[in-house]
């Protein structure tokens, strides 16, 4: 008989030790998905949130309404809000940073930060903190 399994028996005092070593795949088998899903790869799902916010943005675009973008976008007016205020922050938080990264190129070219405030329309105060984060 031929074995695959290596046996190993110590003598522990009046005890024997006897270590079998079985591989894993033999105890708990193969993943039955794993044959399954090689042969049928799963099919990529639509992402529909991302199908409604952009259908949303454009009809709040085109209507400038949130009452006349939910009412035409067939979803709910606190759906229809949520998703226009967090477009809404999103793009402020993009036009903070890119005022940052200004206030920064202009602190690199040795401009005093009384003059970046004045340049940008923004405090002195503001500027001091957005140089130091």
């Amino acid at each position: 008989m031929n074995r695959h399994n290596p046996i190993r028996i110590k003598q522990l005092g009046n005890v024997l030790q006897i270590t079998l070593e079985i591989p894993w795949q033999q105890v708990n088998g193969e993943n039955q998905w794993k044959s399954y899903f090689e042969s049928k790869p799963p099919e990529p799902q639509p992402n529909h949130w991302a199908a409604t916010t952009e259908k949303i943005l454009k009809l709040y675009k085109k209507n400038g309404s949130i009452s006349e973008t939910a009412r035409a976008s067939g979803k709910g007016y606190y759906i229809t809000e949520t998703i226009i205020r967090e477009e809404q922050s999103r793009q402020n938080k993009a036009k903070r940073q890119a005022a940052i990264d200004e206030a920064r190129k202009l602190a690199d070219k040795k401009i005093a930060i009384k003059d970046i405030a004045r340049i940008m329309g923004k405090s002195a105060e503001t500027i001091r903190l957005w140089l130091k984060s």
